[in-house]
């Protein structure tokens, strides 16, 4: 990677504890007061049922794109940082997934294709979430995947087939607006 030229990177953010919108649109601040980290823009909020977990605290999730000279790391670190400043706390006993009053996810970082202990890009699951692809494809319609080279609408129509042949559970989600 080009220490002088910054990297795009797309991250999922997510709330189901809590004011989730204020709770977003103050993360994205956060992170963005990171050194080397700039950020570009934040889709719309989407409210969506959970995915994945069970819980009855729908989540608002949204979509943000920044730039980074940052390693793939170092971002996740920094991500883990504004994560825990908000009050997350994981539970390694707990297995599956936990509510949370703020998840940081890297979604893409730039092109990069990473399979290790502490992170896998692309994301392993964004095909399969409209939480995901949904903003996703609102700031990054043509984005092309690094490994499968679809674009985000793609997937997007992809999904909403499987969902509609019967071939994956239904998602519930609906697009929301910041205050």
């Amino acid at each position: 990677m080009d220490q002088h030229k910054p990297t795009t990177v797309f991250i999922g953010l997510g709330s189901n504890l809590g004011d989730g919108m204020t709770t977003l649109q103050q993360a994205w601040q956060e992170v963005g007061k990171a050194d080397d980290i700039t950020i570009c823009s934040l889709s719309s909020p989407f409210l969506s049922a959970p995915v994945g977990m069970e819980s009855s605290n729908w989540f608002t999730n949204s979509m943000g794109k920044l730039e980074t000279l940052l390693s793939p790391i170092d971002l996740l670190d920094a991500l883990m940082k504004v994560e825990t400043s908000f009050g997350r706390r994981r539970d390694d006993t707990v297995e599956g997934y936990q509510d949370r009053t703020l998840d940081l996810d890297v979604i893409y970082f730039g092109k990069s294709v990473i399979n290790s202990r502490r992170l896998t890009l692309p994301h392993p699951f964004l095909a399969r979430r409209l939480f995901v692809l949904e903003p996703l494809a609102e700031i990054a319609a043509h984005f092309v995947d690094p490994i499968d080279g679809m674009t985000p609408v793609q997937k997007l129509d992809t999904l909403k087939k499987q969902m509609n042949d019967g071939l994956v559970p239904l998602q519930e989600i609906t697009k929301g607006r910041w205050p």
